[in-house]
């Protein structure tokens, strides 16, 4: 039942405390990759990973999660869905990797596999909260992680916690079946290698001046701005700043050959934009692979994640970085901030 498996893409948004995570994305021709609202679907990469987790025993916060998701969809109509101690594991297991490491070393995919848990859908929404209460609050709020909340091809649940000084880590898991799985071209996945430990990141110096955005990079600000005005939103500004970074983070791609969000030279998007004297109360990061603007655009708009960052109002300033050299063509790397 797991040979032709489809997963959300799991992403995140940083908002006064809010924190949702990445996962990879896919082979190519084209690729995106979202930090906010889990949405849109991907291949399963078949990967070692060796984390066996333990028994759960839900404690009391986690079982409020489980319990706030579930109060959301009564009230919407839909089934409750299933609590799976064996997914609780997982999402505690989640939680508490966030919390020491400030990212999940494998995906969700390679860790329901190795569990041995059967599925067709699945979903992940890591938040930073300061309570249980104020992460749905903050998941609810935004349409793309309420819908994804809400979907009815989920069927089981897990939820793990895990405390970093203030805040909680709060892992949700959402596994389910279907009838039918919604097909996305894309040629047959290329072979994954076994993940090796990342090396740390270090301060890099500051990049040089932009001196003007290029061609491509105008393109897709226009794009972006196209799209926001449609939903009544006010354009994003480029921010010289955030233009260094997302051309710094699309060089590193190319040059590393990786697809992800963490980058083996600089760290996590947030550990990036802290490197080089970025502020902000939120935060936002895009990925994509394509042969040009328009069709990496497409693709962004197409995932409800990747979509939710591009509209979120909360976002006052844009970077766009665009590098050719990949195997997808071009690497296309937005940075939002608000």
């Amino acid at each position: 039942m797991v040979k032709k498996l489809l997963v959300p893409l799991l992403s995140i948004l940083f908002c006064a405390g809010l924190f949702l995570s990445p996962a990879p994305a896919r082979s190519a021709p084209w690729r995106v990759s979202s930090y906010l609202d889990s949405a849109g679907e991907q291949k399963v990469p078949a990967v070692v990973w060796q984390f066996k987790p333990a028994p759960a025993n839900p404690a009391a916060e986690e079982k409020q999660v489980v319990s706030l998701v579930n109060q959301e969809r009564s009230k919407a109509g839909r089934p409750v869905l299933q609590a799976d101690d064996r997914l609780f594991a997982l999402a505690r297991e989640r939680a508490r990797e966030l919390a020491e490491k400030g990212y999940n070393s494998s995906s969700l995919a390679q860790v329901l596999k190795t569990a041995g848990i059967d599925y067709l859908y699945a979903g992940q929404s890591t938040v930073l909260a300061p309570s249980v209460d104020s992460a749905l609050k903050a998941l609810t709020g935004s349409a793309a992680s309420r819908q994804e909340m809400l979907s009815a091809r989920y069927e089981r649940i897990g939820a793990g916690i895990a405390r970093q000084g203030s805040r909680l880590y709060i892992v949700q898991i959402t596994t389910g079946g279907g009838d039918e799985v919604r097909s996305r071209p894309a040629p047959n996945p290329e072979p994954q290698p076994v993940p090796q430990p990342e090396p740390q990141p270090v301060p890099q110096p500051a990049p040089q001046p932009v001196s003007g955005l290029t061609a491509d990079e105008r393109q897709m600000v226009d794009l972006v701005n196209r799209e926001r005005a449609k939903n009544g939103l006010p354009p994003l500004k480029v921010n010289p700043d955030l233009v260094k970074v997302a051309r710094l983070k699309a060089e590193d791609m190319v040059k590393n050959n990786y697809f992800s969000h963490t980058s083996p030279t600089y760290g996590s998007p947030f550990d990036m934009m802290r490197q080089f004297g970025i502020s902000y109360s939120y935060a936002g990061e895009n990925l994509a692979g394509a042969p040009t603007v328009e069709s990496a655009h497409t693709n962004l708009m197409n995932s409800p994640g990747h979509r939710a960052n591009i509209l979120n109002p909360n976002f006052t300033r844009i970077g766009i970085g665009v590098v050719a050299g990949s195997p997808y063509g071009k690497i296309f790397v937005q940075e939002f901030i608000g």
